[in-house]
């Protein structure tokens, strides 16, 4: 669930992305988990939904945890779901599965964040960004 104020306007490749709506300084916690907001569903009750459901579920859903590899995804009521992947991101997970800020973060700018970091097995082949991933990560690597 995010914690912070934020707008949605499109971003520089033609989508939707998640911008700031005011000055984000380093290390603010951005986004926390909250059940009621961000939904668990599983591979059966995904199966029950109909197409329409199921299309923005594999649109905007992650694996609950990689490593368990259940097939429970998680879906973000609110508008985390529009947080798009930077090789660069200016926001990292930690631990705790909480997201903060890597760096300060302007009004207006948009908050990225890498999918690989929550979905290793995320298909990138349509990322547009020819940087290599700088700086993502758990947050020992952004704190050094």
């Amino acid at each position: 669930m995010l914690i912070v104020e934020t707008i949605l306007k499109p971003d520089r490749f033609g989508g939707i992305g998640l911008f700031s709506a005011i000055l984000l300084p380093k290390d603010t916690l951005v986004w926390i988990h909250n059940p009621i907001v961000d939904i668990a569903v599983t591979p059966e009750q995904y199966e029950t939904l109909p197409p329409t459901f199921q299309a923005l579920l594999d649109k905007h859903a992650y694996p609950r945890d990689y490593d368990i590899d259940d097939g429970v995804v998680e879906y973000n009521a609110d508008n985390a779901r529009f947080m798009n992947h930077s090789c660069q991101p200016n926001t990292y997970q930690d631990d705790d599965c909480r997201i903060f800020t890597a760096r300060d973060v302007q009004p207006g700018e948009e908050l990225t964040c890498d999918y690989l970091f929550f979905d290793p097995k995320c298909d990138l082949s349509w990322v547009k960004e020819l940087s290599p991933n700088v700086g993502a990560g758990r947050a020992n690597s952004q704190r050094n």
